[in-house]
């Protein structure tokens, strides 16, 4: 039992870990690097394309393991000897590795950017994957599947499940969006994702849901192998090749084999929330949400006096306390653990704003 799950966490990790440096040394020879500037906290160059190995990594393991055994197989529905939700997933993640390695090679413009992440989720949709129901306390059940449209693709009769489907594309694309707001530290993203891909593991093994386990492990090794090179001071960063790709993989896998949602949520609840955050302080100010800047909750930590690799242990830390009340929660356990976490947030945000004033005061 050991061996079968010490293996793939192990194969992914040295082969990001191997390919993060080749594509180094080719980003470096391209010149494609990212400038500091205002935005960035980064005070010198730094190759991008890291996110490129970490997809390769996970691409190629993934598909090891479905060609030497049949352990990734989430229902009975096939695409040749492939999972057609799994066909699903990798065509979303090519999509996304595409439109990444453009964007940090050329840029791409924001709103076109948004649209291909909802292409992506709606590959994934569009491949059986999808929120079917939610799930409340006091034994309250919301089903989702109601109302269906049916449609052909590749001579087979798909389901087009409206309000599930909807809820699904939101929820990839808000997760999506999440990773990459939330990669401006060194190895933060690539960290936080690590602990909510092991946290969906342990949850994924002890609902007995074992191919969800082992694609969640591939993707932890995956990221895992890079956290090495990313980790501060950075040798590479992953760009958006690679922030899209984790933001898409743990929206997919909170609901792949059975919905995992406030799993996912609670570990990435902080960064979740400050992207909303953001983004309304950005529209009633007159900006656009999708418009940069450094208001983020990682840079307040840095204004208020932490250095980069304080403030990456920290939401390290406090993504691990939430991800372990998951795992041993119950579904009431959860939605008081999500109340927990707003009040975290705000307790948060105060204590950072008076460090701000403190440390302001100090410089007068």
């Amino acid at each position: 039992m050991i061996q079968t799950y010490i293996a793939p966490i192990i194969i992914a990790a040295l082969m990001t870990c191997g390919l993060t440096y080749s594509v180094k040394l080719i980003a470096e020879h391209l010149g494609i690097f990212d400038q500091p500037n205002e935005r960035r906290v980064n005070t010198k160059a730094i190759p991008r394309l890291g996110g490129v190995a970490i997809v390769i990594a996970f691409l190629l393991t993934t598909l090891g393991y479905v060609l030497a055994s049949h352990r990734l197989e989430f229902d009975h529905t096939k695409f040749y000897i492939f999972d057609l939700k799994l066909v699903g997933v990798i065509f979303g993640a090519l999509v996304l590795l595409i439109v990444g390695i453009f964007d940090d090679i050329r840029g791409i413009k924001p709103i076109f950017k948004l649209l291909w992440h909802i292409v992506a989720a709606t590959i994934v949709v569009v491949f059986g994957l999808t929120i079917n129901y939610i799930r409340l306390p006091a034994g309250l059940h919301i089903e989702l599947s109601n109302w269906v449209i049916p449609f052909q693709l590749f001579h087979q009769t798909f389901n087009f499940v409206v309000w599930a489907d909807l809820l699904t594309v939101f929820w990839i694309v808000l997760m999506i969006n999440t990773l990459n707001f939330l990669d401006g530290l060194d190895g933060l993203a690539s960290g936080v994702s690590v602990i909510a891909a092991i946290s969906i593991f342990f949850l994924s093994l002890s609902l007995g849901q074992n191919a969800a386990a082992l694609l969640a492990l591939i993707f932890a090794g995956s990221v895992l192998g890079f956290i090495p090179w990313n980790f501060n001071p950075a040798k590479i960063f992953m760009g958006d090749s690679g922030s899209m790709f984790l933001g898409y993989l743990l929206g997919v896998l909170a609901v792949i084999s059975g919905g995992k949602v406030a799993t996912a949520f609670l570990v990435l609840g902080i960064p979740v929330l400050d992207v909303g955050w953001v983004a309304l302080r950005r529209i009633f100010t007159g900006h656009s949400p999708f418009q940069a800047d450094k208001f983020h909750l990682h840079h307040r930590l840095l204004a208020a006096g932490l250095t980069q690799r304080q403030a990456v242990l920290m939401l390290y830390l406090i993504s691990a306390i939430f991800g372990g009340i998951a795992i041993f929660s119950q579904t009431a356990g959860k939605i008081q653990a999500i109340i927990w976490l707003l009040l975290v947030m705000g307790a948060l945000a105060i204590l950072l704003i008076v460090l701000e004033w403190k440390k302001r005061g100090k410089s007068v």
